[in-house]
Parts: structure tokens; sequence; C-alpha cells
């Protein structure tokens, strides 16, 4: 009998790190999707420092860096387990004219 018990217990404990992640506050997701704007951005304008990050809309953000400008596209990624939600974060060519 006390056999029996612990599998509800241990399934319950086990679950508790998915509850967590996805209790996330809503600021965390949106810091992870900047911060991957952000290095994409950074990829592709080489040593020009970035001076402003602007979200165009859903998915498109604007980032300028001097006289130059990129548009990064975050495209979410199927995730098969709970978590955090995944995305790829796409550079356009830079525009500097």
């Amino acid at each position: 009998m006390m056999a029996a018990s612990r599998g509800p217990l241990a399934a319950a404990l086990l679950l508790l790190p998915v509850a967590a992640l996805a209790a996330l506050p809503p600021s965390w997701p949106r810091v992870h999707a900047f911060q991957a704007v952000v290095e994409a951005a950074a990829r592709v304008l080489g040593n020009r420092p970035i001076d402003a990050v602007e979200r165009a809309d859903g998915e498109r953000f604007l980032v300028r860096a001097g006289d130059c400008r990129v548009a990064v596209r975050l495209v979410v990624r199927a995730g098969a387990e709970p978590g955090p939600q995944l995305f790829d974060a796409i550079p356009d060519a830079p525009d500097c004219s």
C-alpha cells in the first residue's frame, strides 16, 4: 500500500519544474526575444554599435546602428517539451544608405 501511494506523489513532484517553467512572468519571453534580435543584428552590423531596437509588429523588429538599419524577424520553433518559447532571429541585410 505504501509503494502505491508514492507513485502519484512522485509524479506530482516530477511535474513541479514543468509548472514553474510554464509560469514565467510575461517579461521573460520578451527579454529573450530582444536578446535574440540584438544578437542577430549585431552579427550583420559588424562593429557598429546598436542605438535602438523597435518592435515593428508581432514578429518583426527594426534595429538602428548609426546610419544603418536592419530588420530582424522572429520565427517561432515548435517545442516538443513544455517551457519557454523557442524561436530563431533572422536578420535582413543591413541598409546603410
